[in-house]
């Protein structure tokens, strides 16, 4: 039994990594949260969380702002429905510049638009690849850190949520249909 236990803690280490590597290319949230609850309770290592969910998350904004640059035809016809999202994001790029590049790692829905926008304009693109370091950087420690540090009262709300199966679809939806309302609005200017 105790040979089991060992070999799946084993496979957990290494696959929990690969793991959070794929998920932090797409948005990560959940990823390194749920890496530095696991990291307080002795599961996975702290350190290696937040390098694994940096390495991931810089990989998944840089290849998407890349594609947008490279393959502008491409990126244009899979965003032609979200032609506004991305003209609004141009915009943004324009008015707070450095700081979007830094605060889109922590919006909903805008995460993965702004390093496609980025491609897409005249922006500089090795600028953006410096930046984009730097923002994933403060993003995995943080989150990283503050899952860890703060991991006991996580838990305790996710006992609670699942005590009511049906509060974290309704929760979801509400933070959704909230960010889909506020981009819809802005993007109307």
């Amino acid at each position: 039994m105790q040979e089991t236990i060992q070999a799946f803690q084993d496979h957990f280490q290494t696959w929990g990594y690969l793991l959070l590597f794929v998920y932090c290319m797409g948005s990560g949230y959940v990823g390194i949260v749920v890496a530095g609850i696991l990291s307080s309770s002795g599961s996975m290592d702290i350190g290696m969380s937040i390098l694994v969910a940096f390495l991931g998350n810089t990989f998944g904004s840089s290849v998407l702002a890349l594609l947008g640059k490279y393959q502008k035809t491409e990126v244009m016809k899979y965003f032609s429905k979200h032609r506004r999202k991305v003209a609004l994001t141009y915009l943004w790029l324009k008015k707070y510049g450095v700081w979007l590049i830094f605060v889109n790692k922590y919006i909903y829905g805008v995460k993965t638009i702004v390093p496609i926008a980025i491609g897409l304009s005249k922006y500089d693109l090795k600028k953006f690849l410096i930046l984009n370091v730097f923002s994933c950087g403060v993003w995995a420690v943080l989150l990283g850190l503050v899952a860890f540090f703060a991991s006991e009262v996580i838990k305790k709300i996710f006992s609670k949520i699942g005590e009511m199966p049906y509060l974290m679809p309704l929760i979801f939806i509400i933070i959704a249909l909230i960010v889909w309302i506020l981009l819809k609005k802005f993007s109307k200017k």
